[in-house]
């Protein structure tokens, strides 16, 4: 299974900067639809449409997972792609770290031209034997994806790209793949792998490459 799109956009991490944003202590969370999320101390520079990235909640839905927010007012923010069947209950603990693309700590954006992102299948495993044929499907597999875009040498952006693709040993950054207010997005560690820059005949300049997701992301039109 595939999802492609034009005019898709690819955010990830600086390389050159590889600290984790400071954490931000959750307050509660409620079991709600969406959920209401109370931090600590309420971020500044939190706007509607950034990601965050939770731990320790002890809920594994929202541990290590990435989501948008909105609705923010002076003390919460709500998570609009989540309802309160996907989380087990209530938090009252636990911390969350930003992902903008704005500000100092934004992840860079490199100017693509189509993404498309390409679901592994899981595992299986065989319980074959004289009376049944079974088989059992193993733990779902991070996707890969591959990219085109348009090099643009004083962007930051490309630079960063790269980097990460360059750089030994393959650093694992954080990377946002947003499909536009109607396509969702797809958010979680993962690598970059091999870049290759082109030039056609009366064209510019061009680049493609492909990526993996170290763990299985979040899809916000799954969830």
């Amino acid at each position: 299974m595939a999802k492609i799109k034009s005019n898709a956009h690819l955010y990830i991490s600086d390389v050159s900067d590889p600290a984790t944003p400071a954490p931000i202590t959750v307050t509660s969370i409620t079991k709600a639809s969406p959920p209401v999320v109370t931090p600590a101390t309420m971020p500044p520079d939190l706007v509607d449409g950034d990601l965050v990235n939770f731990d320790a909640t002890g809920d594994p839905y929202l541990d290590g997972h990435s989501f948008a927010v909105g609705a923010l007012d002076a003390t919460t923010f709500t998570l609009p792609d989540v309802e309160s069947s996907d989380v087990a209950g209530a938090v009252a603990t636990g911390t969350f770290v930003i992902y903008t693309k704005t500000g100092p700590d934004a992840l860079l954006e490199a100017c693509m031209a189509q993404i498309t992102v390409t679901g592994q299948a899981p595992d299986t495993i065989t319980l074959d034997d004289m009376c049944t044929n079974t088989t059992l499907l193993g733990d779902n597999k991070p996707p890969t994806f591959t990219f085109q875009g348009f090099v643009d040498k004083d962007s930051a952006g490309f630079e960063n790209l790269i980097e990460a693709s360059i750089t030994s040993p393959k650093p694992t950054v954080a990377i946002w793949i947003d499909f536009g207010a109607a396509g969702g997005y797809i958010a979680g560690p993962g690598q970059i792998g091999e870049v290759t820059v082109t030039a056609g005949v009366g064209q510019g300049l061009q680049f493609s490459g492909a990526g993996i997701f170290t763990e299985v992301p979040t899809y916000s039109w799954a969830l």
